[in-house]
């Protein structure tokens, strides 16, 4: 279970206030997006902070647990007979040594 992030009170709701937006309303994108690229430094990771909580929180992907089944095993493990060896074939041939 992913918890929500925790926010400092005094630190919410200072993105909307920067760019204008009234609370409780979705920052747009493109808001967000210049923000990104501001002289503040505090602002920048401000608005990196919502891009990707705001992608996590909706589903958009940036995040979050991968369901099982859906990770790429086969890549994470070492081959276990004879014939895999053989398939991967001799690794000084592709440079891999």
């Amino acid at each position: 279970m992913a918890y929500p992030p925790m926010i400092k009170p005094s630190h919410r709701g200072l993105l909307h206030k920067k760019l204008g937006v009234p609370q409780g309303e979705k920052i747009p994108e493109k808001k967000i997006e210049a923000a990104k690229h501001s002289k503040s430094p505090a602002e920048r990771k401000e608005a990196t902070f919502a891009e990707n909580f705001g992608s996590r929180a909706s589903g958009k992907g940036g995040g979050g647990k991968v369901p099982r089944g859906e990770h790429h095993q086969a890549n994470h493990r070492a081959p276990n007979s004879h014939s895999e060896f053989e398939r991967m074939g001799d690794p000084g041939k592709d440079g891999y040594c």
